[in-house]
């Protein structure tokens, strides 16, 4: 009965940063207004950081080089995505942004494959499946010009890069303070931002009209209320959604875990035909039907199969 309520929390934990992340592309449009968007990923991970230290305070002396040497790698995947999508979301639509990051369903089951030989589940294969082909019915995306752009290939880049970050927390994690591991993968996101931040706005290209101009201008606003804005939403949709997803993953398979976040898309979908970026169509109902069905193939066997063993 106990597994029982840790997996339910676990599962209720991960639906309540679907539903949280769901609000994040809309949210972030508007930061743009103040901040670029390198700008944005390194100062949302100095709040972060500073959350996560205050948060494990007292576990401070438990930091040894495990932490280091797998927060700086899953640190890196995650900056780097972090990085590429948002770049990439000034170049598309909310909904597309949202899906594309769900490519991660592709590459974590290989990766626990090489990393711990686990083979794929059915259900879980089948679920990966599922999930990929709703990403692309529900934004009815192909590969032709005319749709699949340079934010479209940022966005499905992110996705690749947060199924390592997925997969070697999902393995190598389970076993850290939380608050500390993510402290060590904050501190990653604040260099690798900031280096980029530099590298784009130096880095000039020429426009059709001959001009020269950085890839992405530095933007930063100093105005307490923007930043009391970026702290507060950083605090909820980074920090706190963080902690809770990589604490359910100590408790439900990273394959599972990636197959699940995809349903974020779907919230991110309503909002953005609410809020008028997306439009209401076949493809969007028909999507976001195969992504229901998606999560519930992926905890089948994590929660119907397991419970004959503990009952």
């Amino acid at each position: 009965m106990n597994f029982l309520n840790i997996k339910a929390k676990s599962y209720l934990g991960l639906f309540f940063v679907v539903f949280v992340w769901g609000f994040a592309p809309l949210i972030t449009l508007e930061f743009y207004k103040y901040f670029s968007p390198t700008i944005k990923v390194c100062i949302g991970e100095i709040f972060s950081f500073i959350a996560f230290v205050i948060i494990s305070r007292k576990y401070l002396k438990e930091y040894n080089l495990k932490y280091l040497k797998l927060g700086v790698l899953t640190g890196l995947f995650l900056a780097l995505a972090n990085i590429t999508q948002k770049i990439g979301l000034q170049y598309t639509t909310p909904a597309k942004y949202a899906f594309l990051e769900n490519l991660s369903c592709v590459t974590v089951p290989i990766l626990m494959f090489f990393l711990v030989k686990q083979k794929p589940k059915f259900t879980t294969t089948l679920a990966s499946i599922v999930c990929l082909v709703s990403a692309f019915v529900l934004n009815g995306i192909s590969f032709s010009s005319s749709s699949w752009g340079i934010g479209e290939t940022l966005c499905a880049i992110s996705g690749l890069l947060y199924g390592f970050n997925i997969a070697f927390t999902g393995v190598y994690a389970k076993e850290l303070k939380t608050t500390l591991y993510l402290a060590t993968q904050s501190i990653v996101s604040i260099i690798t931002g900031g280096i980029f931040s530099l590298i784009l706005n130096f880095t000039y290209i020429t426009d059709t009209s001959g001009i020269k101009h950085p890839i992405e201008p530095i933007k930063i606003s100093f105005d307490p209320m923007h930043l009391l804005f970026l702290a507060l939403s950083v605090l909820i949709i980074s920090s706190m959604c963080w902690v809770i997803r990589t604490n359910c993953m100590k408790h439900i398979d990273a394959g599972i875990v990636a197959t699940i976040m995809p349903f974020s898309a779907v919230v991110t979908c309503i909002l953005s035909v609410l809020s008028g970026k997306d439009t209401l169509d076949f493809n969007l109902i028909c999507g976001g039907t195969l992504g229901m069905i998606a999560i519930f193939l992926s905890s089948y066997d994590d929660i119907f199969k397991k419970r004959s063993k503990f009952e």
